[in-house]
């Protein structure tokens, strides 16, 4: 999804919001608005992959515990659309079913507030040019978590890490 880091702030922004108004009045909703998830899951997985690849090898943070927290994110979120579109499961019938259901949403709150910290904080180590603390990227943290209004602060910085650190393509400087 390295095409999601190129697209200019407003496009991006276009692109995630806009679909979603349209949708709300289409059967298949939940279905596009997974979609868009997706989405703006990968968007911020390709942050994360994209910014952790530019830090030297030396300092470089390991990226498996990201990778599984991203799966797991979209299986379990997936996994929920199903079993609330198609059982008549309700987390209000019984004590067990609540019960599940808070454990069920603390696991999903864990898992984006995890994949959000670690692109947060790869981002802004590459800003910063170090590897930086939790704390330090907390700026980031709250742009990704605050996603609408996040992205006018996010997808600039990326493009300008992309702009500094990326290598041109070999075929688009062939003189002509």
């Amino acid at each position: 999804m390295d095409f999601l880091l190129r697209l200019k702030h407003w496009q991006l922004f276009l692109l995630m919001t806009v679909p979603s108004y349209f949708t709300t009045f289409l059967d298949s909703a939940g279905i596009w608005n997974f979609v868009f998830f997706v989405f703006y899951i990968g968007w911020i997985y390709t942050i994360g992959m994209k910014m952790n690849s530019f830090l030297p090898s030396d300092i470089r943070p390991g990226t498996k515990l990201f990778k599984v927290h991203c799966l797991l994110l979209v299986g379990i979120t997936l996994f929920a659309y199903n079993l609330s579109a198609y059982s008549q499961f309700s987390p209000f019938d019984s004590i067990y079913n609540a019960v599940f259901f808070t454990c069920f949403l603390l696991i999903l709150i864990y898992l984006q507030l995890s994949i959000w910290m670690f692109a947060a904080r790869m981002l802004e180590s590459m800003i910063e040019g170090e590897i930086v603390n939790r704390s330090d990227s907390l700026k980031a943290f709250f742009c990704l978590w605050m996603f609408p209004i996040g992205v006018w602060y996010i997808q600039p910085a990326v493009q300008r890490v992309l702009a500094k650190y990326e290598t041109p393509d070999a075929f688009t400087d062939l003189p002509a």
